[in-house]
């Protein structure tokens, strides 16, 4: 779903005071050790803030563009990790803390390998990676990569890059280190150009925000939703920028701040939190250990004023079961006869229905998974609705298949409305290539629903089962005299499967008996045109009698699901009877509106249903 572009008007309120509150902090100083850095204006500062929703909120200088400088180095990471094979980049650079500043010669003394790739030597060493896989175009790989992640084309600041390919001399001698060791497996300066570019890339606070938004939400853009990086990269991207994004501030930083952050000398600061939002600053003047002061301070007072901290999270507080009901209370659009609502009252409670929305991930899924082992009692019939969840995290799914293959033993039949989750319950390669015997999965709820009492009904055909009591259909409850006066104005008429009885819209004019067949009657949802089933009848039944008895048009289709036929009142004919025999007139209104009521009680019950869930 498409963002709204309407923001919540108390959170840019809250960015409001907090650039307002530390817009006189004059501490630091804009970096003097690359010459075109030292130009910044350390007046500038802004602050955005990009939520995993599609939501972009911002303040100040936030569309003011200065390089991204080492805020390129985890999405470098990313760039690799998706190129090369699982296992071989981390060969090549480590993942642990080094504690040391983030332009510090800092690898292992046995093999030369840097400690992480959030230190200039990691990134050197990274970025050296993503030019061996792609020699003749690696430049512009990686800027696509970035604009990608950004939601817009981004371009390298050919200024800065000069003045860092210039300048760049313990850069330049960490490089010819790494090949010395062999980290590096070729001459080191292409890979330092393409070093020196990716830290020219030209940003806003804006771009940054979009950009720690898409880390926020496992790799996909949420504005383009296009899926940029793996969730399995996003998650070992984030891990690194938690315990090494901050050098040697990246312990307190946590302790102080809980996100996952990484800072860059030309001002900008970009924090993380993992499916919430991304949050950038850009303010130029810079502390002793190389990060924005404002940007930090800015960051602290968000995560106190949010709850921020990705160790001060609450227990989630909703539930991932919308409702838990039975046969009794819920029951499908398939209109039975009364000795059937009869049996399915009477077994109803054998039928039991969960429905379920929200994330799955373990703390939700260990909640549905304990009430589907209270609920599965052996002869049980089981609906399970997932077409609410929202997301089926991997752990989710395979906790659910591990759950509902375990059912068996205990005889309990499983009807599974899956959604738009089929792929993450059974991906390709896995399949249901074991079918589980107690299992079937539906399309929708009202089919499971209707199998489920199908179920039920087959039983009242066992020898040991109470005889059902069948109520006759409407001409059957009629006097024998008041029906050879109406049958003689009743018409017989035949559909195929497929065939509409009556469109919606049209002449409300007939009343159609049902003598063979089904038909069901649907309602138009969404601008596709498709339709969702209101109601479904069998022989025994009718429809059409409220536009009939209100002489209006009729409201929804009717299409025969299968062969059968009809025997239709026409309005002539009801106009016969209101003339010559308005006794038999009168009898057949009151069936009609009896039946009326019927229907009416039903769908107030189904109202109080969803209101309660």
């Amino acid at each position: 779903m498409a963002p709204s572009s309407v923001n919540a008007t108390a959170i840019q309120e809250i960015l409001n005071e907090a650039h307002a509150r530390f817009s006189d902090l004059k501490d630091g100083q804009p970096a003097r050790y690359i010459p075109e850095l030292a130009k910044a204006n350390p007046d500038h500062f802004g602050i955005a803030l990009a939520t995993t929703s599609g939501h972009v909120y911002s303040v100040g200088d936030a569309a003011e563009c200065f390089t991204i400088q080492s805020i390129s180095k985890p999405f470098t990471y990313a760039l690799a990790l998706k190129l090369l094979p699982a296992g071989q980049l981390l060969q090549t650079v480590g993942v642990e803390p080094s504690g040391d500043a983030f332009n510090a010669i800092s690898l292992d003394g046995a093999s030369g390998r840097p400690r992480n790739p959030m230190i200039n030597a990691g990134a050197i060493a990274t970025t050296a990676q993503v030019m061996a896989q792609a020699p003749d175009h690696a430049a512009g790989l990686l800027l696509d990569f970035y604009s990608s992640l950004a939601g817009r084309p981004l371009t390298v600041d050919e200024a800065v890059f000069r003045s860092e390919r210039d300048s760049g001399h313990r850069n330049r001698a960490i490089g010819h280190l790494l090949r010395q060791f062999g980290i590096i497996g070729s001459d080191p300066e292409p890979s330092l150009q393409l070093y020196f570019r990716q830290c020219a890339v030209s940003v806003s606070c804006l771009d940054l925000a979009s950009m720690a938004a898409t880390l926020a939400c496992q790799g996909r853009h949420p504005r383009t939703g296009v899926s940029v990086i793996e969730p399995q990269t996003t998650t070992n991207v984030l891990a690194v920028m938690g315990s090494c994004g901050m050098y040697n501030y990246a312990g307190q930083w946590l302790h102080d701040v809980g996100m996952p952050a990484k800072s860059g000398v030309a001002g900008g600061l970009l924090a993380v939190v993992p499916g919430r939002l991304g949050l950038a600053v850009y303010s130029p003047p810079l502390d002793s250990l190389g990060n924005s002061v404002r940007g930090v301070a800015v960051c602290e007072w968000l995560s106190r004023q949010l709850d921020l901290h990705l160790f001060n999270q609450p227990a989630p507080a909703g539930r991932c079961l919308r409702s838990s009901s039975d046969g009794c209370r819920r029951h499908s659009r398939r209109w039975r006869q009364q000795g059937e609502r009869d049996w399915l009252d009477r077994q109803g409670a054998r039928l039991k229905l969960l429905e379920v929305q929200g994330v799955l991930d373990f703390a939700a899924g260990e909640e549905l998974l304990a009430e589907i082992d209270r609920q599965a009692t052996a002869g049980s019939v089981l609906v399970l609705d997932l077409t609410r969840v929202s997301s089926l995290p991997a752990v989710g799914a395979r906790l659910m298949r591990q759950q509902l293959g375990s059912l068996g033993p205990r005889h309990s039949t499983v009807l599974l409305c899956m959604g738009r989750h089929g792929e993450a319950l059974w991906p390709e390669g896995l399949g249901m290539a074991t079918p589980i015997p107690w299992l079937q999965t539906f399309s929708s709820l009202d089919e499971a629903l209707e199998h489920a009492e199908e179920l039920l009904l087959a039983e009242r055909l066992a020898p040991a089962a109470p005889p059902l009591e069948q109520r006759p259909g409407l001409l059957e409850r009629l006097p024998q005299a008041s029906r050879r006066v109406l049958e003689p104005l009743l018409q017989r008429r035949r559909f195929q499967a497929g065939e509409l009885a009556c469109r919606g819209g049209g002449p409300g004019s007939d009343l159609f008996l049902i003598e063979s067949g089904r038909f069901s009657v649907l309602n138009a949802v969404g601008s596709d045109g498709r339709q969702d089933r209101l109601a479904s009848f069998g022989a025994g039944c009718w429809f059409g009698e409220v536009a009939f008895l209100g002489s209006g048009e009729g409201s929804a289709d009717v299409l025969a699901e299968a062969p059968g036929s009809c025997l239709v009142l026409g309005r002539a004919g009801l106009e016969q009877l209101e003339r010559q025999h308005p006794a038999v007139l009168i009898q057949l209104m009151r069936l009609l509106h009896g039946e009326l009521a019927c229907k009416l009680e039903r769908t107030n019950q189904e109202l109080v249903l969803l209101e309660e869930g």
